[in-house]
């Protein structure tokens, strides 16, 4: 089992030039950032203790704002799904709310 590690250590460790590599490693519904800094491997998560996963573009979205442009991908272990449980008390609430359109008292 790989150490955790936390948004802000990792950004600590970017500035401070301290990672070896940097990877997004594949799994179910998404990617996780894993790095490599000196002879530790940890994996980022979130500030639930739980493994964040990124879409593909995201990620690297992500690690380019954080300063890390070049990354691996390994999507041995990737399979597609969705990164968040279903909200299906949302959904319904959603469809219940009336909204109207500014534009269209203008339009009168």
């Amino acid at each position: 089992m790989l150490e955790t590690i936390k948004e802000t250590t990792l950004r600590e460790l970017v500035k401070a030039n301290s990672l070896s590599s940097v990877c997004l490693v594949g799994r179910s519904g998404g990617y996780a950032v894993q790095v490599k800094y000196g002879s530790s491997e940890s994996v980022l998560t979130t500030a639930r203790s739980e493994v964040r996963l990124f879409s593909l573009e995201n990620a690297g979205k992500y690690l380019r704002e954080i300063g890390l442009p070049r990354f691996k991908v390994d999507a041995t272990k990737y399979e597609p799904g969705l990164l968040r449980k279903a909200r299906p008390d949302r959904a319904a609430a959603l469809r219940n709310t009336r909204t109207v359109m500014k534009q269209t008292r203008l339009i009168v």
